[in-house]
């Protein structure tokens, strides 16, 4: 099956903006003869050579043209779609029971993503169960190393892998570590072309909040809380934009500045109210009460 159009054009323009050598773009996938004549034109791309150098790139094969479905497992959808759901539901013994099940199949075992994906879990699930940091991000990191794309770019799972380690450095108290990956995760996200789920956006910028509010920066932290909230708006989703908003207010508090962190207590009141969260609403509903309580300059 060959696929004619532009994607030669597109290939060039995406190895071109990551900075990726032809060389490096079809290592284990094709020759690098074959990349340059397809990127003149000379020639049309197959079907699976193109799904393999979208991988490579980190994004999804739909991004060069509609209505192509790329061939993958139906069993390992499915396994993956129940995982995803147990985490959701933070049924994390479930997790591991399927993780630990499908580490036997070679379905996922020589599929490098598959493999990617349950190491992945695999760190969350130790993480939560209380076996220690360091072995999650041992495994954690055995996912970052199951990488598809080049070191050039980061694909959508990657960044959410980032993400976990980011998150388990912030809630260890290593900081400083913490910030770094999340520096990393955020300016990957800037580059990626093709982000399908815009939540990972969101969380990423939430969760760099608190970071940033536990080693003291609150301008910087108000600064980015605004940009997670501008993206959430942008792609009309009310996901986080309460816990962003309290912890916004969070900052001005700290800088004394009970104006600006009533008004922000406020819109997150408000979220949680639509959002039916009572305990983040009482809470909200605290602060505006201490904020009240305090001497406020009339408006």
């Amino acid at each position: 099956m060959l696929i004619s159009g532009n994607i030669g054009e597109k290939i060039k323009d995406l190895r071109e903006y990551y900075g990726i050598s032809q060389k490096s773009l079809c290592d284990g996938i094709c020759s690098q003869a074959y990349i340059s004549r397809l990127e003149k034109g000379e020639i049309n791309v197959s079907a699976d050579i193109l799904f393999l150098l979208s991988r490579r790139f980190g994004i999804d094969i739909n991004f060069f043209f509609e209505n192509y479905n790329s061939p993958r497992s139906e069993y390992i959808t499915l396994t993956i779609n129940s995982i995803r759901d147990a985490i959701k539901k933070r049924d994390y013994n479930h997790v591991e029971q399927i993780v630990s099940l499908e580490m036997k199949n070679a379905l996922f075992t020589n599929n490098l993503e598959g493999k990617q994906f349950l190491l992945w879990n695999k760190g969350i699930c130790s993480y939560h169960l209380g076996k220690g940091r360091d072995k999650a991000l041992e495994y954690i990191n055995e996912a970052l190393a199951c990488s598809i794309t080049t070191t050039k770019n980061y694909s959508e799972r990657e960044i959410e892998i980032l993400l976990s380690k980011a998150i388990i450095l912030l809630e260890t108290e290593r900081y400083y570590e913490s910030k770094t990956i999340f520096e990393e995760l955020l300016y990957a996200l800037t580059k990626n072309v093709h982000i399908s789920d815009v939540k990972i956006n969101v969380r990423s910028y939430y969760n760099y909040v608190r970071l940033l509010i536990k080693i003291g920066q609150y301008k910087e932290a108000i600064e980015n809380g605004e940009q997670g909230i501008y993206i959430a708006q942008k792609n009309d989703l009310i996901y986080l934009q309460g816990e962003i908003y309290f912890q916004i207010g969070r900052c001005y508090s700290y800088l004394e500045d009970n104006i600006n962190a009533l008004e922000f207590f406020k819109k997150a009141s408000y979220c949680f109210d639509l959002n039916r969260e009572e305990k983040l609403y009482n809470l909200a509903l605290t602060r505006i009460d201490e904020i009240h309580n305090k001497a406020i300059p009339e408006l």
